[in-house]
């Protein structure tokens, strides 16, 4: 990855919200561009290009700031998180925004950047200028990296395979088939253990109680990152099978393709089609035939083809960012 400019060049940073993956990212950007949060009232006259983490939370926002910046020839960047409602929903309030969106393309000094590969979702071509990757695809730094193998050398595997489900645990994750297919499947249970890592939704407690009746582990508290690490250094496949309300959530799934550990996707999804076109080890499945596949033979966990990947989404998504910010490109080093 490229290393960071100097805090003076760096671009600002604004976000209405610290939750969720967001200081994750900015901790990305902090480290390889030198970013710097930003005020709100420093956003209209800064010298420094402007970067929206999530233009779906400050629409009008961003649009105001990035027509009225442009006037004074300096560049704003926004990312789409979700870009998924805003190219295909019939809503009304997602067809007007889509329509700015389209319009904002004509203006050189804006940029919006979808971070869902437009090969994974075509239509967002329609509203984004470019794509970068989701960070945590490739945003883990080598420190991390040998910590996990670390962790993971001092693993003891059991008799049965390890499938986490890592994150808040709510609908929006499938937590509720996660605890449902280990509770039913005595075929399933003889293969893994289910662990559930990350809060509880207070909506889904029940079913928190049915996966422990059933053998599974809840961990049912905030995770620090290094508790996230030891997570995935403990687990032979990551849990991905989110409904469509979830269905753009790489967060989890970037981490588990880093380290080159399998993900189970329901069939069909972006998660599934992402997986598919970056040669992600994945395990896909429709929810009736879920307990079957999980009962037959993961991919193997595959360190380097996940070290690969994330080297080559992070160049690529440097490069789109450096160009859409107006930063020099990073030299490449000369070997003697």
């Amino acid at each position: 990855m490229g290393k960071g400019q100097g805090r003076s060049a760096g671009p600002l940073v604004y976000s209405r919200s610290e939750a969720g993956r967001r200081p994750a990212y900015f901790r990305v950007l902090e480290r390889v561009f030198g970013a710097r949060r930003a005020r709100l009232r420093s956003l209209l006259f800064a010298r420094a290009p402007v970067l929206f983490l999530m233009v779906e939370e400050a629409f009008l926002l961003y649009v105001l700031v990035g027509l009225s910046r442009a006037l004074l020839g300096r560049r704003t960047v926004g990312l789409l998180l979700k870009p998924g409602p805003l190219a295909v929903s019939p809503r009304w309030g997602n067809r007007w925004r889509r329509a700015v969106l389209q319009r904002l393309k004509r203006c050189r000094a804006m940029r919006t950047l979808s971070i869902v590969p437009f090969s994974v979702l075509p239509p967002a071509a329609a509203i984004a200028d470019g794509y970068i990757y989701d960070f945590q695809l490739w945003d883990l730094s080598e420190e991390e990296r040998k910590a996990v193998n670390a962790l993971r050398a001092e693993r003891r595997p059991g008799d049965r395979l390890v499938l986490t489900a890592i994150g808040s645990q709510c609908g929006r994750k499938g937590f509720d088939l996660f605890a449902d297919i280990y509770a039913r499947s005595a075929r399933l249970r003889a293969c893994y253990q289910f662990i559930a890592c990350g809060k509880v939704a207070v909506a889904d407690a029940e079913h928190a109680e049915v996966l422990r009746e059933g053998g599974g582990v809840t961990v049912d508290r905030f995770i620090s990152d290094a508790e996230l690490l030891g997570a995935y250094a403990a687990s032979d496949a990551i849990w991905c099978f989110y409904p469509r309300t979830g269905d753009q959530a790489f967060g989890i799934l970037g981490r588990a393709a880093q380290l080159g550990l399998p993900v189970v996707v329901r069939e069909g999804s972006l998660a599934h089609r992402l997986c598919a076109i970056e040669d992600v080890p994945h395990l896909a499945a429709k929810m009736e035939g879920l307990s079957a596949r999980l009962a037959g033979s993961l991919p193997p966990r595959d360190e380097l083809r996940g070290r690969h990947a994330a080297e080559r989404f992070a160049m690529e998504s440097e490069a789109t960012l450096r160009a859409a910010l107006g930063l020099a490109a990073t030299q490449p080093v000369m070997e003697a």
